[in-house]
Parts: C-alpha cells; sequence; structure tokens
C-alpha cells in the first residue's frame, strides 16, 4: 500500500510504551461467577452513605446482606460507620439460629469498617472465610453493588413519589428490602428470595401504596370518653417483628406500630409551609385526592420545603384559628417586641461612669439609707494597726418578665478577696442571719 517501508520483524514481549500509554483494565467474564449451593454459604455485604439527611433516629448509613444463594436481603441502619461490626454480630446470630446453618464466607469490599482488627478477629474466630474486593473494583462484589443501586432507586422513587420529606428514607428503604424479597428474580427463576430461603410462598394480600393516607385505631385504654378513636397517618411500611403496620404520624412525628389501619391508598399528604404576618413558619398538611385535575395543589418532589406564599394570601380564618396570644398587651406589637429583644443593657463597671447617671445615682443613695437603716456599720477613725479592708460598688440591673427594666441596684460589698488567713480571714462584713432564729420562725409558721 505504500514504499519506502522498512522490513519490520515481529517482537515478542511487553512494550513498556504501548503500556503506559494504552493500558486498559481486565474484562469481566459474564456467566462465569461461582454461585453458592446451600444457604449462609457466601454472604455478600456491603455499606452504603452517608444519606444527606438524618433519619428521625438519626442514621446515615445503612448496611445490606445478601445471601448468595437465595438471594435473601437483610438490611441494617446505622448512626456511624464504627457500628458495622455490631450489626455483623446480631445478624450472624439470627441467621444461624434461625437456619441452623452457618456463615462460612463472606464476601465485601476494602472499607476500613470491613477490615478493621476487631472484624478480622472475629472472622478469624468463628472460621469464616473473607473475600475482598481489590481496591477501585466494585465489580467483584456486583451481587450487593448492584442491590445497592436498587434499593436506593426504589426508595427514591417511594419519596418523590409521594412527596415525602427525606428524613423518612429508612422507612422507605426498609419498605424495598421488604418488596424485593418477595419478587422474583433471574438469579432463582420461579421462586422468590423468600421462598427460596425459608421454604413457604409469601402472601401479598396485604401490601398497599407507600405513603398513602391511613387511620389507626386508638385503643380505649389510651383514650377519654370523647375523643377520636382514630388519628390520621401516613402508612411507610411493615413492622419487622410484629405483624402489623408502621404509620408515620406528623403531628407527633413518631412511628406507630397497629394491626388495625384502615387505608386510603387514592389520597396523599401535601406537605406546605406559610408564612405569618410576622415571619414565623406555620406548618399544616393538607389532604388532597390524587385523582384531582392538575390545577389542584400537588406537593414538591423530594424535597421537605414548599414555596411559602404571600401574607396576602393567608387566609383571615387560619389567622382566627391561631392559639391565643398570653404576651402582654403592651408587647404585642412586633416593633416593640423586636426593640426589646435588640435592647442592650450597659452596667456601669465602676463609680465614676455610675456618677454620669441619674438613676445609678439614685440606687447608690437607696443603698447607703438602707446600711444606716440597719445599722450595717458605723463610720470610725482609720485605726494605724490595722489591715483595712476596702469596699466596691456593684451595679446590676433588674428584669421584669417581659424584658423591660424594673430598676437599677446598686449594692455596697467588702473586698473580701484581700483578707489574709490567720489575720482577719473568718471575719465577715455583712449581716448574717443565725440558724437558730430562722429555725424557731420555721417552727412558728409551722
Amino acid at each position: 500500500m505504500v514504499h519506502g517501508l522498512p522490513f519490520m520483524e515481529k517482537v515478542d514481549g511487553v512494550c513498556d510504551g504501548c503500556q503506559f500509554g494504552k493500558q486498559h483494565p481486565e474484562w469481566f467474564p459474564k456467566n462465569q461467577a461461582w454461585r453458592a449451593s446451600n444457604p449462609l454459604e457466601l454472604v455478600h455485604v456491603d455499606l452504603c452513605g452517608p444519606m444527606q439527611n438524618e433519619s428521625i433516629a438519626g442514621n446515615k448509613y445503612f448496611m445490606l446482606f445478601i445471601d448468595d444463594c437465595t438471594r435473601m436481603v437483610w438490611v441494617y441502619f446505622l448512626i456511624y460507620k464504627s457500628d458495622a461490626l455490631n450489626c455483623f454480630q446480631k445478624f450472624k446470630s439470627m441467621v444461624e439460629l434461625q437456619s441452623g446453618l452457618k456463615v462460612k464466607c463472606l464476601r465485601s469490599d476494602r472499607g476500613g469498617e470491613f477490615t478493621s482488627c476487631e472484624f478480622n478477629k472475629l472472622c478469624e474466630v468463628e472460621g469464616i472465610q473473607r473475600q475482598l474486593s481489590m481496591a477501585y473494583t466494585p465489580q467483584q462484589n456486583g451481587v450487593v453493588e448492584r442491590k445497592n443501586r436498587t434499593v436506593v432507586e426504589m426508595a427514591k422513587a417511594m419519596l418523590h413519589g409521594n412527596g415525602l420529606p427525606y428524613y423518612l428514607w429508612p422507612e422507605a428503604v426498609h419498605t424495598a428490602i421488604y418488596l424485593i424479597n418477595r419478587c422474583p428474580t433471574r438469579a432463582l427463576g420461579d421462586k422468590t428470595p423468600f421462598e427460596a430461603y425459608s421454604g413457604r410462598k409469601p402472601g401479598l394480600v396485604h401490601l398497599k401504596i407507600f405513603g398513602c393516607v391511613c387511620y389507626v385505631h386508638i385503643s380505649t385504654e389510651v383514650r377519654q370518653k370523647l375523643d377520636a378513636k382514630s388519628t390520621k397517618g401516613i402508612f411507610v411500611g411493615y413492622a419487622i417483628c410484629e405483624k402489623g403496620y408502621r404509620v408515620y404520624d406528623p403531628a407527633t412525628k413518631k412511628i406507630l406500630l397497629s394491626r388495625d389501619v384502615v387505608f386510603d391508598e387514592n389520597a396523599a399528604w401535601v406537605w406546605k409551609q406559610m408564612s405569618d404576618e410576622q415571619g414565623s413558619v406555620i406548618n399544616h398538611i393538607e389532604q388532597y385526592d390524587m385523582s384531582n385535575d392538575s390545577s389542584q395543589v400537588t406537593p414538591s418532589r423530594g424535597h421537605d420545603h414548599f414555596q411559602s406564599p404571600r401574607t396576602s394570601d393567608i387566609s383571615s380564618s387560619m389567622r382566627n384559628t391561631q392559639a391565643f396570644d398570653h404576651t402582654p398587651l403592651k408587647w404585642r406589637n412586633l416593633d416593640d417586641v423586636l426593640a426589646q429583644c435588640n435592647l442592650c443593657i450597659m452596667e456601669p463597671e465602676k463609680f465614676d461612669d455610675a456618677a454620669k447617671d441619674e438613676s445609678w445615682m439614685k440606687a447608690m443613695k437607696d443603698e447607703l439609707s438602707m446600711i444606716e437603716k440597719n445599722a450595717t456599720w458605723e463610720l470610725v477613725d482609720r485605726p494605724t494597726d490595722k489591715p483595712i479592708i476596702g469596699v466596691k460598688w456593684v451595679f446590676k440591673t433588674k428584669l421584669n418578665l417581659d424584658g423591660s427594666v424594673q430598676k437599677n441596684k446598686a449594692r455596697l460589698v467588702a473586698k473580701g478577696y484581700a483578707q489574709k488567713p490567720g489575720v482577719d480571714y473568718n471575719e465577715t462584713f455583712t449581716p448574717v442571719a443565725r440558724l437558730d432564729t430562722i429555725c424557731t420562725l420555721v417552727a412558728l409558721a409551722a
């Protein structure tokens, strides 16, 4: 095809330039991965997080365990990564007791939570074989890595699809795992992971739409005669150790467990935040019918925050239904409240500063009058053979309950720190009531 090309011989070996410029990762063979033939023969584990929002319990991470044989999935929620060892110990004790088998092999990445000395020591003592993936090679632990993505995307879809706040992500993750264990998978053919692990077919008649409105019955033992017999909440999943449902109560921000639940699967919740005239935020929840047209107010997807309407849009009926204002009448004006909150009280540090203010001068005169009235001390000539203890003025502003200034208080006190042990350390310079007198007064009052 060309002229002048020199004769080129075939060279065997490795070329440095080619390796530096064109080396690529090795490809992963398909359908050649080893599969466990018995439950717990190989367990995949991985940690996901931290999440951008803490859960109600303060969790930021979740840990997945997958049995390679049955593809059964377990999930644990963690506050810190260091809790991974404790979660593995709980998982190991539970599955070994339930199945009567032993965890034989554990496959994970090289995260610090899985390679710590305590984790390695536990595996050595229990005789558990470790399989660690190479650095930056998540494909070697692809079973749990892919499941992580599936779980996160399912949880996001459930939260965004119903406009739920992000701090309910553990409920969505737990519900996603609950459904995955009862759904078919190509790895098992005509079985679900739940049936492959437990040996019985799962029932699906109890499944409900995640995030729908529901009503939880209130037992007669915890309500009064005329109280409502149910409370409204949001369905967020299925109980772990109980045969019932998990319902989130937005009013108390708590999870309720109950079997007596009535579901309205065609309704959801709209979370809104509205600002009143004084800039305070009023959180309220409105129920809306999902079958309404697009002109109906709809929740923003995936966020706790909603656009606040203008103050003029707030109906007067909502203002009238607010709780009674117990603030004193003279402070109910917003400007007065803000001015009072921003008040900076400057108390004088010494007599020269206080003498410039007539109110502080009056306070000092009142203190001297009280001292003379109580005969606290009498003026004498300064002795030459006795140590002298000086005095100083202490100034304090007294406030009312609403933050307004009640009065200026001045105290004339002795410099007790100038006293020396062995000289005048035990002498006092303030009238002190005897304990016997106090006891007598208390006895007379009784």
